[in-house]
């Protein structure tokens, strides 16, 4: 039954997601195109409307991935749609897992429509030279991997943006227990278990250093030139933290969700 959940959960998603992938990237081809035509004054002027639709659409990939798992989450559990959901001979736990798994799902699609779009836009032999010296500079002055600096960037990241969404599925479970003002509550949970899960992560990262000074020196020293085995640990220690907090608040969410729900 959770594929099957999973399946309305991905036609919403794809419904309402794939225009912003569409039109990322085609204002990505159109600003390549026009970037490599004679410059005349139009095709200036045309060429930096492109690229700004190409940021827009961008911006809306990532924002609208995030809002729209909250309002599927919201929908399909609390709104009109639930009636239908919870007549379902389906666990609270499918229910969640099935939000989950889609949200996972198309976040990690609209990070590589993302990365595409900017491929296309951007990419040429002297571009690539320009970024990959300005990683290297940083990465020569931290002295490590370019390679890992940038694979640690992309997973923090990614798990940092979806650990935010996670929050908000709490924050709707919450919020929607309230008689009124559920929209509010739902904001005000959501941020607040979102600053408990970093409060968290950075005193148990605190609590580590205690144990090993090259990562106490990292909450100590205001230099960029900083222990290369420090950071590789503190980094790989985040993703490691992160992953917990995810999968811990991913059973505190369905301890919740199978306390009862109010439907609207």
């Amino acid at each position: 039954m959770l594929i099957k959940l999973l399946k309305y959960d991905l036609k919403y998603m794809i419904k309402n997601m794939s225009v912003f992938y569409i039109l990322s990237i085609f204002f990505a081809i159109t600003t390549r195109i026009l970037f490599n035509v004679d410059q005349s004054v139009i095709i200036k002027i045309i060429g930096q409307i492109s690229v700004g639709c190409m940021f827009a659409m961008v911006a809306n990939t990532l924002i609208n991935t995030v809002i729209r798992s909250w309002i599927r989450f919201r929908d399909s559990i609390y709104k009109d749609e639930s009636y239908l959901t919870h007549t379902l001979p389906v666990t609270k736990n499918d229910i969640y897992n099935s939000k989950f798994i889609q949200t996972l799902i198309f976040y990690f699609i609209s990070f590589i429509i993302i990365i595409i779009t900017l491929f296309i836009t951007y990419y040429s032999k002297d571009t690539w030279e320009v970024i990959t010296n300005y990683i290297k500079t940083i990465t020569t002055g931290l002295n490590m991997s370019t390679l890992f600096f940038i694979i640690m960037a992309i997973i923090l990241i990614f798990l940092e943006i979806f650990n935010a969404i996670q929050c908000g599925f709490f924050g709707i479970i919450e919020g929607y227990k309230k008689n009124n003002g559920k929209v509010g509550y739902s904001v005000l949970f959501g941020f607040g278990i979102y600053l408990i899960a970093q409060a968290v992560i950075l005193s148990l990262v605190f609590i580590y250093g205690l144990f090993d000074p090259t990562v106490m020196e990292l909450f100590k020293t205001g230099t960029i030139k900083i222990d290369v085995n420090a950071f590789k640990t503190l980094a790989i220690l985040s993703t490691i933290l992160y992953l917990i907090i995810i999968t811990s608040m991913s059973f505190i969410c369905k301890f919740e969700l199978r306390k009862g729900v109010n439907i609207e």
